[in-house]
């Protein structure tokens, strides 16, 4: 079996283990909302961007110039994705707007909670150009086209680029330029403090997936089945084409296309409810698609990485 699916497995296991831990923590109310939701807020502003900031400012400024090409194949094949979804979303038999719901359970992804954290603990020595890539490229296109592809009763397609300035993306930046002067801060205390706190979003960030999944409740999936129509283009279909394309024309190769498969078969984003609500959208059906999406995850990333190693 290839190397990576078995390291893969080994992830999954451990993520798959963290997140029933906080499965049950949520529904034996150990944790209620309000601390689920700052939980979240404490992951999003200060546990991913600590990770971010020492991920990316340990690479060199060599491996930072290099880079263009995981940014290109990123961006090329998130618009492909995004096109597709919105064209499979009309044949789904949906209405609005669960439609536009159904579009982007397909194509945008939880890089953040999942993704990153993986490929961190994949490869620590060299995730940083696609951690760094990808979180500005899915970021920016999130909130730049998910509203543009949002129908709803209040509108949608209200961008908001104010909303692309997040701790994940100015730590993005904090990193670029670290790299960019040359900065070396191993051995400071500081540094290393800091890496040791971004160090444990993996097992924070499955903690909290799993709060999240108990809250959301398995009633919301019951009454929205079609969901599960996204699961097979989100975690398959379209991390497999995104494989064949880059690769068979040696756009990428090795550890960094392994990376970019894996950031492309993340589930559906668990911010998606949050972009519906706010865009007046069908937040129930967002968030049984990322129930369903999270789930499955456990199982199709694996086989991702063993169908695209054989290919």
């Amino acid at each position: 079996m290839n190397n990576n699916v078995i390291v893969l497995i080994g992830q999954m296991e451990i993520i798959a283990s963290l997140m029933v831990i906080g499965f049950f923590e949520q529904k034996i109310k150990l944790f209620d909302d309000r601390l689920i939701d700052s939980l979240s807020a404490i992951m999003s502003k200060l546990i991913l961007p600590c990770m971010l900031i020492t991920v990316i400012g340990s690479i060199s400024r060599e491996e930072l110039f290099s880079s263009w090409r995981f940014f290109v194949c990123s961006v090329a094949a998130y618009i492909v994705v995004i096109a597709i979804s919105k064209f499979v979303a009309i044949f789904s038999g949906l209405k609005e707007p669960q439609r536009s719901m159904h579009a982007l359970l397909c194509c945008f992804g939880n890089s953040g909670f999942i993704g990153i954290p993986l490929i961190v603990s994949m490869f620590p020595t060299s995730a940083g150009i696609a951690a760094a890539s990808f979180s500005l490229i899915e970021s920016t296109l999130y909130w730049v086209f998910g509203p543009l592809l949002i129908k709803s009763e209040n509108g949608g397609k209200k961008i908001d680029i104010k909303k692309i300035v997040t701790p994940l993306t100015i730590s993005v930046i904090i990193g670029f330029v670290i790299v960019l002067l040359d900065f070396d801060f191993d051995g400071f205390v500081l540094w290393d403090t800091v890496k040791d706190v971004g160090g444990t979003s993996k097992y924070f960030a499955s903690i909290y997936i799993g709060m999240n999944l108990g809250r959301m409740g398995i009633k919301k999936v019951s009454a929205n089945m079609r969901v599960f129509l996204t699961a097979p283009f989100k975690l398959i279909i379209f991390p497999v084409m995104a494989y064949i394309a880059v690769s068979k024309i040696g756009a990428l190769s090795g550890d960094i296309l392994t990376m970019y498969v894996v950031l492309f078969a993340t589930p559906a984003g668990m911010t998606l409810p949050i972009l519906a609500n706010i865009s007046g959208a069908d937040g129930d059906y967002a968030s049984a698609g990322c129930m369903v999406s999270t789930v499955l995850c456990l199982f199709t990333m694996p086989f991702v990485i063993w169908l695209t190693g054989i290919i």
